[in-house]
């Protein structure tokens, strides 16, 4: 797929793996739709891009959990560009702690973003998906949908819930032509795993970097490949060695 001009959604684009996305992509002037809750960090992207590149890329503040303000997110892309090429599900949060000192709410948080978010964006956008005649859908995922941690089962159960949604979704969206892509990062250099607690110690070498994985998103996109992991490798070393039980 060349990007120039196409029209690309990401959501939870004003920090970490989301903004470097939105980084890396804008070189090849695509018209980039930047989606987060804090209207103050996406404007600081929105800046960054438009020095960079001379395009003011479309923010548009919004929760992903809320359905409401999905609709009316899809209302706004929808008077600017009438259709949407390649659709980024990057918003995600996560709660460290054992599942006996999480709230309900913490819980259900959790699961709204992670996975009701996503399904409410390609829901809420799939009108738009099918206007651009070959449409790809990304959802960031984890190599904890694959391997669980003491201090994250809710937060795997989320992802694992949406591999598993993205699969059927593959199948389901290939008579309208649009792909689906499943990227499984494992623990990366964002607020994310900044928010882990001191006793979790996580091995540096371990950490990867948002910058390296947005290039990877880069060439899924390109390509438009069905799954890709980052680093597999990580997943088998944690699968043989129980790093963290």
């Amino acid at each position: 797929m060349n990007l120039s001009n196409k029209t690309i959604v990401i959501t939870g684009a004003s920090k970490g793996l989301g903004r470097e996305t939105a980084l890396r992509l804008c070189r090849s002037n695509p018209d980039i739709v930047l989606v987060a809750r804090s209207g103050s960090l996406l404007e600081q992207t929105q800046k960054e891009i438009e020095n960079r590149t001379g395009r003011k890329p479309l923010i548009i503040p919004c929760d992903v959990s809320n359905e409401t303000d999905v609709h009316r997110m899809a209302g706004i892309i929808d008077e600017n560009f009438k259709h949407v090429d390649v659709l980024i599900n990057n918003a995600g949060i996560g709660i460290h702690k054992i599942s006996e000192k999480m709230s309900n709410d913490e819980m259900r948080k959790q699961f709204e973003v992670n996975f009701y978010g996503p399904f409410y964006c390609i829901k809420a956008l799939l009108p738009l998906l099918k206007c651009s005649g070959a449409a790809y859908i990304l959802n960031i995922d984890s190599l904890v949908s694959e391997i669980s941690f003491a201090d994250n089962s809710v937060y795997a159960g989320t992802k694992s819930a949406l591999a598993v949604f993205s699969e059927g979704l593959q199948c389901e969206m290939k008579e309208l032509n649009i792909s689906v892509g499943l990227f499984l990062p494992g623990l990366m250099d964002t607020t994310f795993q900044h928010d882990r607690e001191d006793t979790v110690k996580v091995p540096r070498f371990m950490v990867l970097d948002p910058g390296k994985a947005a290039v990877k998103l880069e060439k899924m996109i390109t390509y438009r490949r069905k799954k890709v992991y980052m680093y597999k490798w990580m997943l088998l070393l944690m699968k043989a060695k129980q790093i963290f039980r």
